[in-house]
């Protein structure tokens, strides 16, 4: 199963199940290769990711790194290395949300606050 049927698959079990899926929440950043320098360092991050995911070759190759809000140092590391990319995706419960990077990245970095 390659990491878009994953996410399609963890949709529709959160369809399914809503009361399950809406106890926590999860952060999900994609990213495509680029030639910048931090591309290497972001796939890096990515890679030491538990939820790390990677589909495609060449220039169609995309990586997936998914957070729950204990993570959140870790997906703010990995958000300022990609945020700039026209490519970048970020998914809230493998949904395309309205305003996520916004508000809901917003109102996530308040778990920064120690």
């Amino acid at each position: 199963m390659n990491a878009r049927q994953l996410l399609e698959e963890e949709k529709l079990q959160n369809i399914l199940n809503p009361r399950k899926a809406n106890r926590e929440f999860k952060i999900t950043l994609r990213f495509q290769k680029h030639l910048a320098k931090n591309f290497e360092k972001a796939l890096e991050l990515a890679r030491k990711n538990r939820y790390f995911m990677e589909e495609g070759e060449g220039d169609h190759y995309r990586a997936y790194a998914s957070f729950h809000p204990a993570d959140v140092e870790d997906l703010f590391n990995l958000f300022e290395l990609v945020k700039d990319r026209d490519t970048t995706k970020i998914y809230l419960n493998n949904k395309a949300i309205p305003y996520i990077q916004d508000l809901w990245l917003f109102l996530i970095w308040f778990y920064r606050v120690k």
